[in-house]
């Protein structure tokens, strides 16, 4: 069994303190890139445990990652906190070098660095300089980045925990500290994580839904116009689709709506959309879920339509489903163009 130093991000606290092998850092862990230059440039073996404060695992789990991440010679581990399986969800359907992008694993769980082998050194002009390290460090060999947590895989669920940071349904464009994404995905060529005989043209709609994860809707709907039409499944008119909803032009969305027809995904989202509106206290929950997951099976104008209305409404609860099944909706997306890219 490895010990790992373990550094708590916890902004609340009034000072630096250490106890052991806990160390606490007075921040968020958005402003870790001095700890991680520290950290880069160490001569240190220990595995250092990365987490913000509330989102420390157990002691088992976190020696059975520590010791998961040692036996498999990579540089960092994602282990995903208790609640969280949406991001146990991407990291164990996707490679490293894509599901990096997702979302960032410090939001969802801990990132275990292996301290010897991590010569990356953080980069300062960033918002989310761990997930920016997860990132460049997959992308430069993505065996260098493994999901941690012997019982992460079990029951991982695209549908978020109620209280986690999500996506809005109409996004303000990021700010330009979030850019750097943009310039990372340019480096990402997903044709070199693909395998088998997949249709060319979904390596595109892969990237157009990596952006629209971010936020990045001009640019997702650059690479999603360009195969329009294109595709078993039309992966890339789906994306399209997502992209006007979340514009919001609501009747343009409805319009790809009719494009995409029915889609495989659809078999999943009833019931993610049930469990999203039995855990949802509004007043509203009960007659969106009629609609969306009722006998008939998922109706996306009738998604379109939930999303207008919480424009329009100050229902935080009904906001805060639907923002959870959007989240579900695009890692199952995500998932199934992914697996048509490679032939799967």
């Amino acid at each position: 069994m490895t010990d790992s130093v373990i550094h708590i991000f916890d902004p609340h606290a009034t000072a630096s303190t250490s106890d052991g092998t806990t160390r606490t850092h007075p921040h968020s862990i958005s402003d870790s890139a001095a700890v991680l230059s520290e950290l880069a440039s160490s001569d240190s073996n220990n595995v250092c445990c990365l987490v913000s404060a509330g989102m420390l695992p157990d002691s088992d789990t976190l020696a059975t990652a520590t010791d998961e991440l040692i036996s498999s010679n990579a540089t960092i581990g994602i282990l995903p906190v208790a609640g969280h399986a949406d991001l146990a969800f991407a990291w164990s359907r996707l490679p490293a070098a894509i599901a990096s992008f997702v979302t960032p694993p410090e939001s969802r769980g801990a990132v275990l660095l292996n301290a010897s082998r991590l010569h990356n050194a953080p980069s300062k002009e960033v918002d989310r300089p761990v997930q920016e390290l997860v990132i460049r460090t997959a992308l430069q060999n993505q065996d260098s980045v493994v999901l941690t947590g012997s019982s992460a895989t079990l029951n991982a669920s695209p549908l978020p925990a109620v209280a986690t940071e999500l996506p809005d349904l109409a996004p303000q464009r990021p700010r330009s500290r979030r850019k750097w994404i943009v310039n990372l995905l340019k480096q990402l060529s997903p044709a070199e994580y693909l395998s088998g005989e997949g249709d060319s043209c979904e390596a595109e709609a892969i990237l157009a839904g990596l952006l629209q994860l971010n936020n990045f809707l001009d640019e997702s709907h650059n690479h999603s116009q360009s195969i329009q039409g294109q595709g078993q499944d039309v992966n890339g008119d789906y994306w399209h689709g997502i992209m006007h909803r979340r514009e919001p032009d609501y009747g343009n969305a409805k319009y790809w709506c009719r494009r995409v027809g029915s889609h495989p995904c659809f078999q999943q989202l009833p019931e993610l959309a049930q469990q999203a509106f039995d855990e949802c206290p509004s007043s509203d929950a009960a007659h969106w879920k009629s609609r969306l997951a009722g006998e008939s099976g998922w109706d996306a104008a009738a998604f379109v339509d939930l999303c207008e209305a919480t424009e329009r409404s100050s229902d935080d609860d009904l906001t805060t489903a639907a923002k959870r099944i959007q989240w579900a909706e695009m890692l199952i997306l995500l998932e199934h163009t992914y697996r048509q890219a490679s032939g799967q």
